[in-house]
């Protein structure tokens, strides 16, 4: 029994790997965005009270 051999080739490889690069670096944007989040620190005033105190 004979075995068959195929060959292909992906002519458009180049836009494969640009996808792949764009999604490594969307994802390092979002991952230092989503430590951001974590670390938010609010800023609160209450602007009520203070005109009340004047």
């Amino acid at each position: 029994m004979e075995k068959t051999i195929v060959e292909v080739a992906i002519e458009n490889m180049d836009d494969l790997n640009n996808l792949i690069k764009k999604a490594q670096h969307q994802s390092v944007e979002l991952e230092r965005t989503l430590h951001s989040i974590q670390m938010f620190q609010p800023k609160i005033s209450y602007p009520s009270l203070q005109q009340k105190q004047r």
